[in-house]
């Protein structure tokens, strides 16, 4: 059965000229978060856009005389708001007039955070559209032992910031997604003291390189005392590039979930994995959270904050995908 999520528009590039030359028209603003790959600093300097700017998350400790562009200077005041309060200055300063603008964001090098709370801030501006990209890269630093953080670095495990405020108390069927990937090792910092009946993992399947989805099992197995696992329990699959596959997955599952189970009151989304995946979680987060909360639902994406993260993990550069996010695609359907 086709689902909205069907609808939204994805193609895959083998590089950014292939992808420049395929593009309609020049962006007229481009976005990204500064890193020292070669996947997030080529793209930025090759892609063909009238106007562009770099942001800074500040878990990657960039020396910002090495940013040889433009850039969004911001320093956080409250830790505990960091994404909301980034990303609505961002807005207010370089994004608030550009609705109407054929703009482009580079998810590659966005900490989980900024990037789920940016989407959900352009869609509560009233923003139609914008092309996303995210660049695979070849392999990671040290493959599946790839450290894109301390686990001791972990500061604080929250819901990502919304603009939505209700919060159910928890109930005997309450439901837990983790997207699990390389950082599955904070998989027992996101299930602390959450109570929920069922546990289900998402993972990456096709993965980005099929070595990467034996190193995600190996890291997924060192967390199984936290997930308690059975051998006979099912995975949830989706592409781990694939934005659209993944929040498709994850609808006709909670779905299904919630006819055969009556108390649920929350439930938690993790996304632990790719950028892509994570976007895919948002996207469900986005367009069915209103749906679920008329029935006294309330979805949350959880996740642990740190305070320092890899800004050099990925090596090479193996595609670059276009994900098209149309805010106003439900709507439009209901029509």
């Amino acid at each position: 059965m086709i689902s909205p999520y069907h609808l939204f528009f994805y193609e895959q590039h083998k590089d950014i000229e292939s992808f420049n030359d395929k593009l309609p028209s020049i962006y007229d603003f481009f976005l990204s978060a500064y890193t020292e790959e070669d996947i997030v600093t080529e793209t930025y300097s090759k892609i063909n856009a009238t106007e562009k700017y770099w942001i800074i998350c500040p878990e990657y400790s960039i020396d910002k005389t090495k940013i040889p562009n433009d850039y969004f200077d911001y320093k956080i005041q409250n830790q505990d708001n960091r994404e909301a309060e980034y990303m609505l200055a961002l807005f207010k300063e370089k994004l608030e007039d550009k609705k109407d603008l054929n703009i482009c964001i580079d998810a590659t090098g966005f900490m989980k955070p900024y990037i789920i709370f940016l989407l959900i801030l352009l869609k509560e501006k009233g923003f139609k559209k914008i092309d996303l990209i995210y660049t695979e890269p070849q392999s990671y630093e040290r493959n599946g032992a790839t450290e894109f953080s301390d686990k001791e670095s972990v500061i604080n495990v929250r819901n990502i910031k919304t603009f939505d405020s209700y919060y159910q108390k928890s109930n005997s069927d309450d439901l837990y997604i983790i997207n699990a990937g390389y950082t599955s090792k904070f998989v027992n910092k996101v299930l602390a003291n959450i109570k929920v009946k069922e546990k289900k993992v998402l993972v990456g399947f096709p993965s980005l390189q099929p070595i990467m989805y034996q190193e995600n099992i190996i890291n997924l197995e060192k967390s199984n005392g936290y997930l308690g696992l059975d051998p006979t329990d099912d995975l949830l699959y989706a592409p781990a590039n694939n934005p659209f596959i993944t929040a498709h997955i994850v609808s006709k599952y909670i779905k299904n979930y919630k006819q055969e189970n009556n108390n649920i009151s929350n439930i938690y989304l993790s996304p632990l994995a790719t950028k892509a995946q994570t976007i895919g979680l948002t996207l469900f987060y986005l367009f069915e959270k209103d749906i679920y909360a008329e029935e006294d639902i309330s979805i949350h994406i959880r996740y642990p904050f740190t305070d320092s993260y890899s800004s050099k993990a990925g090596i090479g550069y193996f595609c670059i995908n276009k994900y098209t996010i149309e805010f106003d695609l439900f709507d439009k359907i209901k029509e």
